[in-house]
């Protein structure tokens, strides 16, 4: 009984010392304490989709997951990031529980119309997901312990909004197979 224990307790230190021995980076460390947090997103209480307010919660009773991808008005590598968005996740085969919400950091003055405006020079694409302009910063500011860089590689988070996934989804191979997977599109290796 007292070797069992032994054995046990050796191993179970093996193991400790082996993952210690593991570094993470500091961003995969950032990543990795971010998910299961919620994202707080009180401060919008309607965003557009098409020409159309819609309340944001109406969004979360329809869909079980959702990409937050925040990007700025006025940013030139902005727009092809609005419209790539749009065009790689319909050749994902995206199903309908899956939506994404643009959060369009600018000045009082900008506007949704403007904004896609300015996506529609750089390429045609079908306008399907939801947007929403922050020119006060509330998101940024109502979400203080998620950093900034994260924030704009986009973050998936379920209808709880709990953070299940940060990164594009479209941006490998292995992060569209984690993002098909978390977000139960199909199953892992189906790609």
């Amino acid at each position: 009984m007292m070797k069992n224990f032994f054995i046990k307790s050796l191993l179970i230190s093996y193991f400790l010392v082996l993952a210690a021995c593991v570094e993470m980076s500091p961003e995969e460390r950032d990543i990795y304490m971010l998910l299961g947090e919620k994202v707080n997103l009180e401060m919008f209480d309607k965003v557009y989709s098409k020409d159309v307010e819609i309340k944001l919660d109406e969004i979360f009773r329809k869909y079980n997951f959702l990409s937050i991808v925040y990007l700025k008005d006025g940013c030139a590598p902005c727009y092809p990031i609005y419209v790539d968005w749009h065009l790689k996740l319909d050749s994902m085969g995206i199903k309908d529980h899956y939506s994404v919400l643009f959060i369009i950091e600018g000045s009082p003055y900008t506007n949704f119309r403007s904004f896609l405006e300015k996506a529609k020079q750089v390429g045609d694409f079908e306008e399907k997901f939801y947007t929403v302009i922050d020119p006060d910063y509330r998101f940024l500011i109502g979400n203080p312990d998620i950093p900034e860089h994260l924030v704009k590689r986009s973050i998936t988070i379920d209808r709880k909004g709990k953070i299940k996934l940060v990164g594009v989804p479209f941006a490998s191979l292995e992060m569209a197979e984690l993002f098909l997977k978390i977000t139960e599109q199909k199953k892992a290796g189906s790609l």
